[in-house]
């Protein structure tokens, strides 16, 4: 008698606790685009994971968005840590840890980011000195 597998779908690396496809690959696919600052900062740390350049790009404000390129996703990213995110209308900001491997040690990048409504669709604009 057969029994069936179960296969798992991989869990999300934003750390949601969702699997990926029922969390940030809506996104990065264009299936949808997050609604909140904390969903799109969660969305563009699986970018970087994933090498997905375009939704970079596309969830940037124009006025800030660096030149970037295939170099810049070189990172291996271990884990995302959301530490706090304050919600408003126009302007969001979300505090975050990403862990990422350097050589043989675990380094974090610690950021306070601002995210705003651009064209009614949430944008990561720059990091914060402090809230």
């Amino acid at each position: 008698m057969n029994t069936p597998t179960h296969q798992t779908e991989p869990a999300c690396p934003c750390g949601s606790g969702k699997s990926f496809t029922q969390c940030c690959d809506l996104y990065l696919s264009g299936k949808t685009y997050p609604n909140t600052a904390e969903s799109l900062m969660r969305s563009r740390y699986c970018a970087y994971v994933t090498g997905n350049l375009p939704y970079l790009k596309k969830s940037w404000h124009p006025d800030t968005c660096p030149e970037l390129s295939e170099q810049d996703l070189h990172t291996k990213w271990l884990r995302l840590d959301v530490i706090k995110a304050k919600k408003g209308l126009k302007r969001s900001i979300v505090e975050f840890k990403a862990w990422y491997q350097d050589g043989d040690k675990e380094c974090a990048l610690h950021e306070i980011s601002l995210f705003k409504l651009h064209k009614k669709r949430w944008v990561y604009v720059e990091p914060l000195e402090s809230w």
